[in-house]
């Protein structure tokens, strides 16, 4: 990855996102903005509940900040509607920078279920949620344009997945 990039993470709770979005921003050592860490944070101090949209506007609002410095930045959320989708995209391009989206999905549910009950905790004072709200978020997912987004199956081997993120970055940096 050459030039500064928004690179967005998106899909259903237990999809295997906020795994690759930490190596990837690990592997660039670019910053990551969470959501659920941010909505944590606003929750734990008072300034917001669980389950509001303010998470995503700190989250771009702190994306903006870093692509305006000319750093590329990881945004892992669920992203279930275009809207945030199209602000995180219309950042991208007002930096001058590339918009690179990804959606991580698990084509096996009995393995994301599984997934679901053993994942790992990566915020402090969150409580992922459960299977519930993937069905409820389901309803209302909107589904990604899979020719300008990677689609990632997470059935698939880990390390293969970031390889081929990787190599998908890296190409888009180049054609730019």
């Amino acid at each position: 990855m050459k030039s500064t990039t928004l690179i967005l993470f998106s899909g259903l709770p237990g999809s295997g996102k906020t795994t690759l979005a930490r190596m990837v921003a690990q592997h660039w050592r670019i910053p990551l903005f969470g959501k659920d860490r941010l909505q944590s944070a606003l929750r734990k101090y008072g300034l917001a509940d669980r389950a509001t949209a303010d998470g995503y506007y700190l989250m771009l609002n702190l994306a903006e900040e870093q692509l305006n410095l000319d750093l590329s930045v990881v945004l892992d959320a669920v992203f279930p509607r275009a809207e945030f989708r199209s602000t995180a995209r219309d950042l991208a391009q007002q930096a001058g920078a590339e918009f690179r989206a990804i959606y991580c999905y698990c084509s096996n549910e009995t393995l994301w279920q599984e997934r679901m009950r053993t994942r790992q905790h990566y915020v402090p004072d969150w409580t992922p949620v459960d299977w519930g709200e993937v069905e409820r978020l389901r309803t209302f997912f909107q589904p990604w344009d899979s020719q300008t987004t990677l689609l990632i199956d997470t059935v698939n081997d880990l390390s293969e997945n970031f390889r081929l993120i990787l190599r998908w970055l890296r190409a888009g940096a180049e054609a730019a």
